[in-house]
């Protein structure tokens, strides 16, 4: 087994469940202090970065610290050391420790957050609750001499290129013939200067994601033995993935307003909920946000969420789910989101298994709600 983990192995890894493309555009998600190229001797996961999590770390000799809430959202002005937040982040510099975090594409992310919550109330037939975007699927074709196809095809697919389904690599192959005349100043493969040069080529085709058309052209570029590559890119029409905020689904079996409350305590069992709005006798279909998700109660009762379970919901945002006639859960900001390090903890652990790397992993589990 490798330990040999630098804090991008850790970045790659969090970001193979939640790419920052998924995140908010007023999110700041990322490595937040640190050096990408550091050795990781140790981690420590975390919902918030707090001076006892950091003294946590210390303790563990974790030298990385990854958080679901950003350590820095805004500009920062000053660090000023007689402040709480100014003496961590000393700390955090002192000891080496660096700080990533996945905030909003954590939540957006298949497998992230709000299927965490949907899972643990049993909802089943679940679908994002309000679209944030979608990525785009696209066709890469690449005109390469017979003799390199393999290396080329390869690279590309090592780089992601050609996922349908359960496969990979795939590609379509045509064979035909190139043509080309050097000027001075180049340095051709194959052909001299001034000749038109005729070479047996194949199209070669195959399709990308967005997240990963970057990564594929590039790698494609350093296979192919040409000086200037010839290449088409096409975005194609379907978008291979919609991505949404919040999730919907459905119980398996409808149960009364009761149950549905002792399911609710059972479920988010480090929270302190709240019942509002619209009370429903009997409960089928639920709506859902981690963290603070009011502005989505609108869309939970356009969806026909008999109840829509997030935290932070304010007085008239329960007063506007009375007047649509849905009842509203708020189950607190920590209490819907406090499995994030667990979370966090299981997939860098899966990530680093599947490249035969190993670097020991804490999970920041003593932080309470600051609410009491």
């Amino acid at each position: 087994m490798n330990t040999d983990v630098r804090v991008k192995d850790i970045q790659c890894a969090v970001e193979a469940l939640a790419p920052l493309h998924l995140a908010e555009s007023w999110d700041n998600p990322g490595l937040q202090i640190g050096d990408c190229e550091e050795k990781v001797t140790g981690i420590l996961t975390t919902l918030d970065v707090t001076p006892e999590a950091v003294q946590a770390a210390i303790k563990a000799k974790a030298n990385m610290i990854v958080s679901h809430h950003p350590l820095f959202f805004k500009g920062l002005k000053h660090i000023d050391y007689s402040t709480t937040k100014g003496r961590m982040i000393a700390d955090l510099i002192m000891h080496g420790i660096a700080v990533y975090s996945a905030h909003t594409n954590l939540d957006v992310a298949r497998g992230g957050l709000n299927d965490l919550a949907a899972a643990k109330i049993g909802l089943m037939d679940v679908k994002g609750l309000s679209k944030t975007g979608q990525d785009m699927m696209y066709k890469i074709v690449c005109f390469v001499p017979t003799t390199h196809v393999e290396e080329v095809r390869l690279a590309m697919g090592d780089a992601g290129a050609g996922y349908i389904g359960g496969y990979s690599h795939c590609t379509f192959g045509a064979n035909g013939v190139g043509t080309f005349k050097p000027h001075a100043g180049t340095s051709p493969f194959i052909g001299r200067i001034n000749e038109m040069t005729a070479v047996e080529e194949v199209r070669l085709e195959t399709i990308a994601t967005q997240n990963c058309l970057q990564e594929i052209i590039a790698a494609m570029k350093a296979a192919h033995p040409y000086e200037e590559v010839a290449y088409d890119v096409y975005e194609l029409v379907e978008p291979t993935t919609v991505h949404s905020i919040g999730r919907i689904g459905t119980l398996a079996d409808t149960l009364s307003w009761d149950d549905f409350a002792s399911l609710i305590k059972i479920a988010f069992a480090r929270s302190q909920p709240r019942f509002g709005g619209a009370r429903k006798e009997t409960v089928s279909r639920v709506a859902l946000c981690t963290g603070s998700g009011a502005e989505f109660i609108g869309a939970a009762a356009s969806a026909g969420a008999d109840v829509y379970i997030t935290g932070d919901v304010k007085y008239h945002d329960m007063q506007l789910a009375k007047e649509m006639g849905i009842t509203v859960i708020d189950a607190g900001h920590f209490g819907t989101e406090e499995g994030a390090a667990a979370l966090l903890a299981a997939q860098i652990n899966i990530n680093l298994a599947e490249v035969e790397k190993s670097v020991p992993v804490t999970v920041f589990n003593r932080q309470k709600d600051f609410f009491f």
